[in-house]
């Protein structure tokens, strides 16, 4: 780089680039075309720039990966330690146009021929530029005074800053990388100041002003570039808002994943002293850096990310800024072939394998044949994506809207074509990303986004539908009518074949559910049939090495109460006694229409009488049924656990405190006896063994079902009461709706349908007692296998306080 004496003009007073072409063409002499550049050349000319590349460039590129160079984090890299270039002489001079110099208007813009060069420029650009030209003095004289000297110093970007002994307006003293300090001799040598050579420094003297420059050995080039970066910084708002209707794109995309990684940080739970407030944030243009000024009181958590994010997203919104895309390079033929094979095994497996699914349509860059990879990642959002995404719509059956996978996102439940917009996944980025990743650790990155629009008879418009398709000239790659059922993968086609041999059906549809559960759980669909199929793999209140019992007991006994007319889910006879998938014991099971109500308020006033119900057909007439499973074994399991999980220290004080004032009612309950008092005051029967609001589904007509009596054994109904009257006033997962007056307005529900004898009544409290301590015991099981879930713990230390205020002293720490 030569050295500037004076800044005629400096300013951003050009468009966005027209051309985005690099191409050789030979007519009367060999043509380079590099965007809105040509270049003329004749055979030995081009020869000579065809060796020197072909060798320099494989140098090149082995230095720039030797010194892992980034564009925008290290500008000018060749003022690194090292050059990346070796200077090379062309045998051949100037062949066509050697001095001509030529201003043209033509058709598509205006031409500046300068020797073998053609520039083409913009009309708009070329009176701006006219205009510059028109405003520069050829005469004025070179910088003397302080800040001319300065920002002569910065036009030439030299490495330096201000040292000791500097004062403005009289001596400019600065330290000088050593890389730099025979250009600031230069520079100085030009605009005429005197050197004056002295021990650890030198001293160009002007007419108006001292220079003082001494060496700096302390800082490295990379050092200086971050430096100088900062020095030039502007408030970030004001960049946007001056620059919003012409910044580049892919600039634009880098300060949102500065932005978006600095929320995420948030997000995650980190605790930073930074300013959240975008209007405080400030910008280096040079290294296209954001700066996150220091605040002594520190962020974090997911309250201060969503200020931040609402804050930003407002400023872009108000700028227009919102949904800007960076530039794409779409892939290489091949690429986009191999590519494509993924995209259409993925709609197969992930899409069409959903019993929903009608037709899956592809739209877009995948559907053209030019996906690709952004420059920058494209931040729309919380997203930052890598490459194009997979557009498709997809159409619904509507006889089963209420089916789509539970492995599609929702993302936005209204789009403006109608539809809402589904996540259904992403296909791997074929190039390796990880540099983005190491700048923005923070974000998780998107790479080919499948992004469906899903049309839903019900809700959508199908002459909309069809002039969107139309539009976008989508390709139906998917029509089950056409192209038959597909299945997710190996495992669901493979249990399709067990239904079709043990069930008899035909034309069976395997899609596995996703649920918070250990055993697996696939909807069925076979013969116009909702069926679910469950693989019980683990046990509930008994040992693991009696699952395959139980499931056969628990086979009978829906049987029997749905032959006495209780509302479940039926078990449907099977070839063989017993059915086996993947190892596992399985029971195929009806399927139940209706809402299962996980959430406040619960209907008690059916609840209660529909578990009433379940107890009183069998005290009317008993079941046919084995006891093998009991209620007293499960008290064997559950007490003994507890002075188990008491000499563990890992839980904390709170819980620690629990067990503490829990241990009194435990050793009360230990002995058998007492236990067997109680069990005499109350009407044994099967019980469903898990009263919750997941295990019942209440239909249109209000009718409750029960079903999942995976934990089902004989014993004391008092035990089925009060473990519904816990489940129901915890309130599943949504533990900040909890409210314990619900408990007792289950049992007034219960005892309005079946009456609870005088004796149960008397018993109350000592079921509470017995029932919170087993209750509070499993919390802890899995609070030990998974220390960081917030929702056992809060479930614990509830359910302890709940019954210490009803039977002994208030646990106040566990408020």
């Amino acid at each position: 780089m030569g050295v500037i004496k004076r800044l005629l003009f400096s300013g951003d007073l050009l468009n966005t680039p027209r051309h985005r072409n690099m191409f050789l063409d030979m007519e009367e002499n060999i043509h380079i075309h590099f965007r809105d550049l040509r270049l003329e050349l004749s055979r030995g000319e081009f020869e000579d720039i065809v060796a020197v590349f072909t060798r320099q460039s494989r140098e090149l590129l082995a230095l720039i990966r030797e010194n892992e160079y980034q564009d925008g984090m290290l500008p000018n890299a060749n003022q690194e330690d090292v050059r990346i270039w070796t200077e090379s002489r062309l045998r051949h001079d100037v062949k066509y146009n050697p001095r001509k110099l030529s201003l043209e208007e033509c058709g598509d813009g205006y031409h500046l021929h300068y020797r073998n060069y053609k520039i083409l420029i913009d009309p708009d650009e070329f009176r701006a530029l006219v205009q510059a030209f028109k405003d520069i003095d050829l005469d004025t004289p070179y910088a003397s005074a302080y800040h001319e000297v300065e920002d002569l110093l910065r036009a030439n970007e030299i490495d330096f800053m201000l040292s000791a002994g500097n004062q403005p307006g009289k001596v400019l003293a600065i330290s000088v990388a050593k890389h730099h300090l025979a250009k600031v001799r230069d520079i100085f040598g030009y605009i005429g100041f005197a050197k004056e050579k002295r021990d650890k420094e030198v001293r160009y003297i002007g007419p108006r002003l001292t220079v003082v420059v001494t060496d700096d050995v302390q800082y490295t080039a990379r050092d200086y570039k971050r430096i100088n970066g900062l020095s030039r910084t502007e408030r970030l708002v004001d960049f946007l808002s001056r620059n919003s209707a012409v910044i580049n794109p892919d600039e634009l995309n880098l300060i949102k994943c500065q932005v978006l990684d600095l929320y995420s940080a948030l997000v995650s739970g980190k605790s930073l002293h930074v300013e959240t407030d975008p209007q405080l944030w400030l910008y280096a243009r040079t290294s296209q850096q954001v700066v996150f000024p220091y605040n002594v009181t520190p962020h974090g958590g997911k309250q201060d990310a969503a200020s931040l994010y609402k804050a930003w997203s407002t400023l872009l919104a108000g700028l227009d800024l919102t949904f800007v895309k960076p530039t794409k390079e779409p892939f290489a033929t091949t690429a986009q072939q191999e590519l494509r094979k993924k995209v259409d095994e993925f709609l197969a497996r992930e899409v069409a394998s959903c019993i929903a699914v009608d037709k899956v349509h592809l739209m877009g860059s995948a559907k053209r044949g030019d996906m690709g990879r952004y420059h920058t990642p494209f931040v729309h959002g919380r997203l930052a994506k890598l490459g194009s995404d997979v557009d498709i719509l997809v159409e619904i059956n509507p006889a089963h809207e209420q089916d789509l996978s539970g492995h599609w996102h929702l993302y936005s439940a209204q789009s403006s074509h109608g539809c809402p917009v589904y996540h259904m996944g992403q296909i791997p980025f074929a190039d390796d990303w990880g540099e983005w990743q190491a700048r923005y650790p923070h974000i998780q990155f998107t790479e080919h986004l499948v992004d469906a629009y899903v049309f839903l008879p019900s809700r959508g418009n199908h002459q909309d539908r069809d002039a969107f398709l139309k539009k976008f000239g989508a390709q139906c790659v998917y029509d089950r009518s056409r192209d038959g059922i597909t299945y997710r993968g190996k495992d669901e086609e493979r249990i399709a074949g067990i239904i079709t041999e043990q069930y008899g059906f035909s034309n069976v549809i395997v899609e596995k559910m996703i649920v918070s559960t250990e055993n697996a759980l696939y909807k069925i669909f076979a013969d116009n049939q909702s069926l679910i199929l469950k693989l019980f793999k683990v046990s509930g209140n008994y040992s693991r090495s009696r699952v395959a019992e139980h499931v056969a007991y628990e086979k009978k006994l829906v049987s029997q109460l749905k032959e006495r007319g209780i509302p479940t889910a039926g078990v449907l006879p099977s070839q063989d006694e017993h059915v086996v998938v993947n190892g596992f014991p399985a029971l195929l099971f009806e399927r139940i229409p209706g809402t299962a109500q996980q959430r406040p308020e619960y209907p008690l006033e059916t609840i209660g009488p529909a578990l009433a119900r379940i107890h009183g057909v069998q005290m009317e007439q008993p079941l046919a049924l084995d006891e093998a499973f009991t209620f007293d074994d499960i008290c064997m399991i559950w007490l003994p656990q507890f002075s188990s999980y008491l000499k563990n220290t890992l839980p904390g004080r709170e819980i620690a405190e629990a067990f503490k004032a829990l241990i009194p009612l435990v050793n009360r309950y230990n002995p058998g006896e007492y236990r067997a008092r109680m069990y005499a005051n109350s009407p044994c029967v099967h019980n469903h063994g898990d009263v919750t609001p997941k295990n019942l589904i209440i239909s249109e007509q209000g009718q409750v079902f029960f079903f999942d009596f995976n934990n089902a054994y004989f014993g004391p109904r008092m035990a089925d009461i009060i473990d519904g009257a816990f489940e129901f006033s915890l309130a599943e997962k949504y533990i900040h709706l909890a409210d314990f007056s619900r408990f007792d307005g289950f049992l007034a529900a219960y005892d309005a349908q079946t009456t609870l004898t005088p004796a149960e009544h008397e018993d109350l409290e000592k079921w509470i007692e017995l029932m919170g301590c087993i209750k509070f015991t499993k919390e802890i099981r899995v609070l030990l296998e998974r220390p960081k879930e917030k929702l056992r713990r809060r479930r614990a230390l509830a359910i302890a306080e709940f019954v210490l205020s009803r039977t002994g002293p208030n646990l106040a720490s566990a408020a």
